[in-house]
């Protein structure tokens, strides 16, 4: 009766140790697509300032707005409150990204890249 008791705890480890590993990729595939949000904003920013555009067109605006309401609010709060200029769009848009890239640093599984 022991023995049940022990396989069946450890069944149950197993189970819940899956579900957190689920979890946690769901986590790293949820930063990695506002990451990638981000990229696309950053390049139409940089087209943008490349051109000798200084303030930012309401499409910009509008992607920028539809990006940071995907953002966790940690990277969101990064982000400049008055931003009317290209540049500092792309100087906001680096700051979240850098908060955003700490967190993805975190989750990586550096035993599969040194393998």
């Amino acid at each position: 009766m022991g023995t049940k008791s022990t396989f069946g705890d450890v069944w149950n480890d197993a189970i819940a140790a899956q579900a957190a590993v689920l979890r946690e990729r769901q986590v790293e595939r949820g930063y990695r697509r506002v990451l990638a949000m981000t990229d696309e904003v950053l390049a139409e920013l940089e087209l943008r300032n490349l051109r000798g555009e200084r303030k930012l067109d309401d499409g910009v605006r509008r992607d920028l707005a539809r990006t940071l309401a995907e953002l966790p609010p940690d990277a969101r709060r990064r982000f400049p409150d008055d931003v009317g200029s290209v540049q500092k769009a792309l100087d906001g848009v680096f700051l979240v990204q850098e908060s955003l890239l700490v967190v993805l640093q975190r989750m990586l599984h550096w035993d599969r890249l040194i393998a």
